[in-house]
């Protein structure tokens, strides 16, 4: 048997019901809450006037020094952009766990906030917290501290050289823009090298006359901004080529008129950014119908605005945002296919988003969705994530761990892989659930499972399951997980394996 490492992909959606698990130390999971300590515990004890600052509601000026006295769970607090909260009493209703907090106390946490959710308001969040402003000391003002100064003065400079190299990498690789016109068209062009290059990467939005395109590549993102100097219809139509050419094609509203130029170009136009640096940004969506698929799970359909043109790329995740008592509430979601056996690729695409959503009668923000009526409107933010896909083309065997809700990150991982220019050629699900009433789409599963040519096979594993079940029944375990990888595995052929529930599951599997 080859050696293969069994290599465990970071799905998106790290704020979602469905954790997953990750070799990479920088992703957030969620961990079980004590009973009282919900987000809607939470509104309510924001609510109920009791003092959350520590400070008696006075708002302090906190200098680096004192914010860093307060650096424990029984007294902790932390900086976020420039605002100082007192967290202590926030600690056991945190989702990502007491501990992951902790790692902020004591100083600055802007960028660990936002390396792991810029996109949540932790204003609105901890808005009753607010000690107060933090106030950073100049070095002309630590007076006798030389060895503070000389050490604060060469790692300023080290920063502004390592900014100066960046700036000269991406300039260097910045991608080039062009357009041109028919007597039907306007074409945008963006020259981006990346071979990789697809529709999905490219997210286009308008509002009148104001265009937003956001070509992603990779972890940047490339920014046309402009005002149009004339009308475009919504029809709009995305081509790539395999060295990383985009042409995206605008259909004029008047036709056979010659523009006389683009437009006026916008604060944002040709701007090539780290994408994690990018302001999140949210369309409002209608809903279009909602499905029933077990007891507690429905598959909800959202049309984007007509202007807006999205195709979330496998893996990848939205995050929905709603006020809830005067709070911002985010939370995250992966996009899933309406279907496993009956998916048209082209119908709805760019236009539509799927999101298959477990309702917890107790929870923040799934109430709120299980109670709207058809036309009703969702925010959806731009898509995030890092999955690639394109490891689908070299991996030839998958093997997937789904526990619960944790199976919606798995079901466009499937219909890529049964495809028929697929170079995969087994797919293997062990699907973990309480009851037999609680397994997503098992009737879809079972007929995938008999039309695949034994390319696909489904085991359901049940943790409480009645006398009448003959299958599989317990929990994650050693013996299950290797029990059902590849008994060999030829020297050509290469594993991937990926696993999707809660914290426990995941770390059985990459154990």
């Amino acid at each position: 048997m080859a050696s293969n490492s069994l290599n465990v992909p970071s799905f998106p959606s790290t704020n979602s019901q469905q954790r997953i698990s990750t070799a990479d130390t920088t992703v957030r999971v969620k961990v079980s809450l004590k009973p009282g300590r919900s987000l809607m515990d939470w509104i309510r004890l924001g609510r109920s006037g009791q003092d959350l600052t520590g400070v008696g509601g006075q708002i302090l000026e906190v200098s680096e020094e004192e914010l860093a006295k307060h650096n424990t769970q029984e007294d902790g607090w932390l900086s976020l952009r420039g605002k100082v909260y007192n967290v202590t009493p926030y600690m056991e209703y945190h989702p990502g766990g007491i501990d992951e907090l902790k790692r902020g106390l004591g100083k600055d946490a802007t960028q660990l906030f936002d390396e792991i959710h810029k996109w949540v308001n932790a204003e609105s969040m901890l808005e009753k917290c607010l000690v107060g402003k933090l106030v950073t000391t100049s070095v002309s003002q630590r007076k006798g501290n030389n060895t503070y100064s000389w050490f604060k003065q060469i790692y300023s400079s080290y920063l502004i050289c390592l900014n100066s190299l960046f700036k000269m990498k991406n300039n260097k690789l910045k991608p080039q823009f062009d357009w041109y016109q028919t007597n039907k068209t306007i074409t945008l062009v963006v020259y981006t090298k990346w071979g990789d290059m697809s529709s999905e990467y490219v997210i286009i939005s308008k509002e009148d006359k104001e265009l937003t395109v956001n070509v992603n590549i990779k972890d940047l993102t490339f920014i046309i901004h402009t005002e149009l100097e004339d009308g475009v219809s919504c029809d709009y139509s995305i081509k790539t080529s395999k060295d990383g050419k985009v042409e995206i094609v605008l259909p004029k509203i008047q036709l056979d008129k010659q523009w006389s130029g683009l437009g006026k170009s916008l604060d944002k136009h040709c701007t090539y950014k780290k994408t994690t640096e990018l302001a999140v940004q949210y369309h409002e969506c209608k809903l279009e119908s909602v499905c029933n698929i077990t007891h507690d799970v429905k598959l909800f359909c959202l049309r984007l605005p007509e202007s807006t043109w999205m195709c979330v790329p496998i893996g990848y995740h939205i995050h929905v945002h709603h006020i809830i008592s005067g709070m911002e509430i985010v939370r995250s979601y992966t996009c899933v296919s309406p279907s496993l056996t009956n998916v048209d690729n082209t119908e709805g695409k760019g236009r539509l988003i799927y999101l298959m959503i477990k309702i917890y009668p107790d929870g923040a923000i799934t109430p709120w969705l299980n109670s709207l009526n058809i036309g009703d409107t969702v925010d959806i933010s731009n898509y995030d994530g890092h999955f690639n896909s394109q490891r689908l083309d070299n991996d030839h065997q998958l093997v997937l761990y789904a526990a619960g809700t944790g199976f919606t990150p798995m079901v466009r991982l499937i219909h890529r892989s049964l495809q028929e220019n697929s170079k995969i050629k087994s797919v293997k699900l062990l699907f973990f659930n309480k009851k037999l009433e609680d397994i997503v789409w098992k009737d879809q599963l079972d007929q995938l499972a008999t039309n695949s040519k034994n390319r696909f096979e489904v085991k359901y594993i049940l943790s409480e399951a009645d006398d009448s079940w003959t299958g599989l029944k317990g929990r994650i375990r050693k013996e299950l997980v290797s029990d059902h990888l590849p008994k060999t595995v030829d020297s050509n052929t290469k594993l991937l394996v990926c696993a999707c529930g809660p914290i426990p599951f995941t770390k059985e599997v990459m154990r």
